[in-house]
Parts: C-alpha cells; structure tokens; sequence
C-alpha cells in the first residue's frame, strides 16, 4: 500500500473526490510519473501536483485543482 507522502495527498484528495478515487489517482499518477506511490517524496511534489493539476482541472475546475495543488504543495516535510 502507500506510505509517507502518498499517504498525506491522499488524505487531502480524500474530501474532494473520496478515498478510492483519491488512492487510484495518486497511484496512476505516481505510474506516469515512473514510480511507485511509496517511493513518491518531498522533492517530487512539485513535479507531481503540477501534472496533477492539470487532471484535476479537468474534472473539478481550475479553482478547486488550485486549492487542492496549494494543499499538496504545503505538505510539511518529514
């Protein structure tokens, strides 16, 4: 399963779009970016939240894909 970061976006994605949605989105999103959804970590968030906005944008509109990527990006450090 996730771990770490994977597990925080998901817990952001959670509310807007449910768990399962959010677990499959970070997963194939992890898929595309060449890794696994563990392996995701601090220094790959900007480059993940930048194509996932893009996802987002599509299915809930600029506004919310904006929100969503600030709270991604504001994931603390471990």
């Amino acid at each position: 399963m996730m771990a770490g970061i994977a597990d925080d976006i998901v817990a952001v994605l959670s509310p807007v779009i449910g768990k399962g949605l959010a677990i499959s989105a970070v997963e194939m999103q992890c898929r595309k970016l060449g890794m696994q959804p563990e392996d995701l970590s601090r220094e790959d968030i900007e480059e993940f939240s930048t194509h996932f906005k893009k996802i987002m944008q599509i299915f809930a509109g600029e506004q919310i894909a904006d929100e969503i990527v600030m709270k991604i990006r504001a994931i603390p450090k471990e």
